[in-house]
């Protein structure tokens, strides 16, 4: 299941972890994706989004 946000595409970004003594190993931050109800096309669709765009779409529903 790809980490995508169905409306913007946002996906994972890459970044260190860093320790105390300043070591650096790979990480990645992945988009905060909930399973909610947004308009596309004007028809109300289950979908995988990012918060940001469950809170920016009008849909109606929880």
């Amino acid at each position: 299941m790809a980490q995508k946000c169905e409306l913007c595409g946002k996906g994972p970004q890459y970044g260190h972890n860093v320790s105390h003594s300043k070591l650096r190993t790979n990480r990645r931050f992945l988009p905060n994706l909930q399973t909610g109800h947004v308009l596309i096309g004007g028809k109300l669709v289950k979908a995988r989004v990012c918060t940001r765009c469950l809170r920016r779409s009008t849909s109606g529903r929880p």
